[in-house]
């Protein structure tokens, strides 16, 4: 093997260890916006405000997590939309269970039912069927 091909070699394994460096900085960032949460005397914030916060980081950390680190990118789109149907299924699961214990109890049903159905159906619009996967041809 020349150096040349050595070079190239190593360079190619640099780019994808930076993908996993990056995401793993960004999975940092946001879960240290997730512990920021935690503490209720530094903010003030509605509970409303949380539970969508929470809530969005937790679709990203997902999807970044199932994409890269599970290599879903890289795979027939089949599985992607397989692991996203069950973040669909588990988000009103999660949340009943939660209303059911009494949490956010102020909230009108309507928007309790609002707040169950369309974010899973954003989601499974947006990262089922527009992400296109790869074409599932690594080992």
């Amino acid at each position: 093997m020349t150096a040349t091909e050595e070079t190239q070699i190593e360079e190619s394994w640099v780019k994808q260890d930076w993908v996993y460096i990056k995401t793993a900085i960004i999975l940092g960032a946001f879960t240290a916006i997730e512990v920021f949460t935690y503490f209720e005397s530094v903010h003030n914030a509605p509970d409303w405000l949380m539970v969508l916060t929470l809530s969005f980081l937790m679709v990203i950390k997902f999807f970044l997590v199932a994409a890269v680190f599970m290599h879903l990118r890289d795979d027939n789109a089949i599985f992607t939309k397989m692991m996203v149907m069950g973040l669909c299924l588990a988000w009103p699961v999660y949340f009943v269970m939660a209303f059911a214990f009494g949490f956010l109890p102020n909230w009108n049903v309507i928007v309790k039912v609002i707040f169950l159905l369309a974010p899973p159906a954003i989601i499974g619009f947006w990262l089922g069927f527009s992400f296109k996967g790869g074409e599932g041809s690594h080992h």
